[in-house]
């Protein structure tokens, strides 16, 4: 079996998530950030990778984002990319809230860090979509480029839409545009505003 979750460079190995010992077989439908808290304001601590099994430990009471076990290490993912299968049938954690059988769960023992403003609603993809590979001088520019960075609500995957309201920065000798969301890095596509690359040091 492949292994399914990547690590960013410097991540702790374990993050306290209070709940029962209790869990339920998930997927992920993106290539999803495992965060050190339940917010995109929280650092990422990993990748898990799309369609490889989790354990979903529990949920906030709203069913946004999820406590997740995967390959050893806990994290918090948001829920509007976890799926169940109940007998053949795939079920969204977002919105079957508690139907699915995940308890509900309180973010204990992780450090609160408050969330700033955001200027819009990211649009989640219809389904996985494949990352382009952009070029060295293009990765090159990115990580030595700063730009502003900005927050959205929801999370950044590859394939989701980004609000109008955030600015696009040029990249020489590239179709397509760069910005800092959600503390990453993306490269999107202009026209349709699609994040194609997410750039993880």
């Amino acid at each position: 079996m492949r292994h399914s979750l990547k690590l960013a460079a410097g991540t702790a190995l374990a993050v306290l998530i209070a709940g029962p010992a209790f869990a339920i077989s998930g997927y992920s439908t993106a290539h999803l950030n495992l965060r050190a808290g339940p917010g995109t304001q929280y650092p990422v601590m990993g990748v898990m990778e799309y369609n490889v099994r989790s354990e979903i430990t529990g949920c906030l009471a709203d069913y946004s984002w999820c406590s997740v076990d995967i390959a050893g290490l806990s994290g918090w993912a948001s829920a509007q990319y976890l799926v169940i299968d109940e007998g053949g049938q795939i079920i969204q954690v977002d919105t079957a809230g508690a139907s699915t059988g995940i308890p509900v769960v309180m973010a204990e023992g992780v450090a609160e860090v408050v969330a700033g403003p955001t200027v819009g609603v990211v649009v989640g993809p219809n389904g996985n979509v494949a990352a382009i590979v952009p070029e060295p001088a293009v990765i090159q520019y990115i990580s030595a480029t700063p730009v502003p960075a900005i927050a959205v609500q929801g999370e950044i995957v590859v394939g989701a839409v980004l609000p109008a309201e955030v600015q696009l920065y040029e990249v020489p000798n590239s179709a397509y545009g760069y910005t800092v969301v959600n503390g990453i890095p993306v490269l999107v596509d202009i026209s349709a505003r699609t994040i194609v690359y997410i750039h993880r040091a």
